[in-house]
């Protein structure tokens, strides 16, 4: 199995859904203003408190660093830019890697003020604070090795110019952690949206009211209820506004995604959750659609996933300088001039990894384990390699570890390659390359 890096796909701007109106520069304005009045995401209160009832921010990368730089070429001590961090990001950042210097910037002095606060009660010396839009980046004068823009682009009147100008500090090993809207789940928000818009409804306390009762009374096949199912953001003020009265956002296909990429000079490395827009992780191998899937160039396997399973309220994906080289971030899985670089590969765990049923001291039964909402089960010597899985081991050295004889060897080089090939695509483990 290979993971293709070099992604080209053709689309015009005229392909662009007919999501909420386009922001004007004017309009920038008004969306300051209504992160001012109506913060958002609602804010963390205590970060101590976070951590012991289990948040977890998707790009924080104490989590996945090796997914980052599965060639370790970054610095211990990262330089972090939070671009668009909101109310606790960038302080959630600090604190998990408090090794780390991390840069928030923001429109919203709201905002900013909550974060200096958990600066203070944290004591986060190494978080700094800017009240800055995106594509004044520049003024800070200063490069980073790791970047985070989370729901900000598709604010902005010109996407494209403000991911150029996140490239623009952006180190030439660094990485970017990106997240866009996704269309097709979203389609219903953008039902109501121009529904609230005919009616006139304003981002007001009445107008929240009304936005509330609205959503209660549309009937149970409306398309903005399977919405409901994976957006917390409804249950607040905040979340009512940015999600149904906010002046401007768009949302983005795969295909539109990979050519805004594209577009704005800069190469896709990889989603940041590879499971999410895996075919194998869909479709079963027993249904007919399965074979000729599989047989899409990779791209095309990402946009079928996102029409068959119509859950990507969001796309979240890594960037990196088209000058980096592809070796350093391509993990294979194929045999190359009779080698397998992939024996020496470094298996690491992508936590939160709960064990829902263990195996047999003997590794007869199989085990079942959940990452997030996916389950997955491992049976015979797949459980004992994956239980060997520790960020020191080589591939090679757990399967001799696993092996009597040179018999048993080689068939557990066999189970190795096909489990350690489907917990990559499926990103339930990094690899150290």
């Amino acid at each position: 199995m290979t993971t293709k890096t070099r992604t080209k796909i053709s689309t015009t701007k005229n392909d662009l859904p007919p999501t909420s109106k386009h922001a004007s520069v004017a309009g920038m304005s008004s969306i300051r203003k209504q992160y001012e009045n109506w913060v958002y995401p609602l804010p963390l209160q205590d970060l101590d408190n976070a951590f012991k009832a289990g948040h977890l921010d998707l790009s924080d990368p104490s989590l996945f660093r090796r997914k980052l730089w599965p060639r370790p070429l970054e610095p211990e001590n990262l330089k972090i830019l939070i671009a668009g961090c909101g109310t606790s990001q960038a302080a959630w950042t600090a604190y998990r890697n408090p090794g780390c210097e991390v840069v928030g910037v923001d429109i919203s002095q709201s905002s900013l003020a909550h974060q200096e606060s958990l600066k203070q009660r944290h004591g986060l010396a190494n978080l700094h604070l800017h009240c800055l839009n995106i594509l004044d980046i520049d003024q800070l004068d200063e490069q980073f090795d790791f970047i985070v823009s989370t729901g900000v682009l598709h604010h902005l009147p010109d996407p494209e110019a403000g991911l150029r100008k996140l490239k623009s500090v952006l180190l030439p090993h660094g990485v970017m952690s990106i997240m866009l809207y996704g269309w097709y789940r979203r389609f219903g928000v953008y039902m109501m949206q121009e529904a609230f818009r005919l009616l006139g409804v304003e981002q007001t306390t009445a107008g929240v009211a009304l936005v509330r009762e609205t959503l209660d009374a549309v009937p149970p096949w409306h398309h903005v209820k399977s919405y409901f199912k994976t957006a917390p953001d409804v249950n607040f003020d905040g979340g009512i506004v940015d999600t149904f009265l906010h002046p401007s956002d768009r949302a983005y296909t795969v295909k539109q995604a990979l050519q805004l990429v594209s577009d704005s000079g800069l190469q896709f490395q990889d989603w940041l959750d590879r499971h999410d827009y895996s075919v194998a992780g869909l479709i079963p191998d027993t249904l007919a659609i399965y074979q000729p899937a599989m047989r899409l160039a990779l791209p095309e396997r990402w946009q079928l996933v996102e029409l068959l399973g119509q859950s990507l309220g969001s796309h979240r994906f890594l960037l990196t300088h088209p000058e980096r080289n592809p070796q350093d971030y391509t993990v294979d899985f194929s045999t190359q001039d009779g080698h397998d670089p992939w024996l020496t590969y470094i298996p690491h765990l992508r936590l939160p990894i709960e064990v829902l049923r263990p195996s047999d001291p003997q590794h007869i039964t199989p085990a079942t384990l959940r990452r997030f909402v996916h389950e997955f089960t491992l049976a015979g010597p797949e459980t004992r390699m994956f239980e060997m899985v520790n960020g020191e081991t080589s591939i090679e050295q757990i399967i001799k570890a696993c092996s009597a004889n040179a018999e048993q060897l080689e068939g557990n080089r066999k189970i190795a390659r096909s489990l350690f090939a489907r917990m990559f695509e499926w990103d339930h483990l990094l690899f150290q390359i």
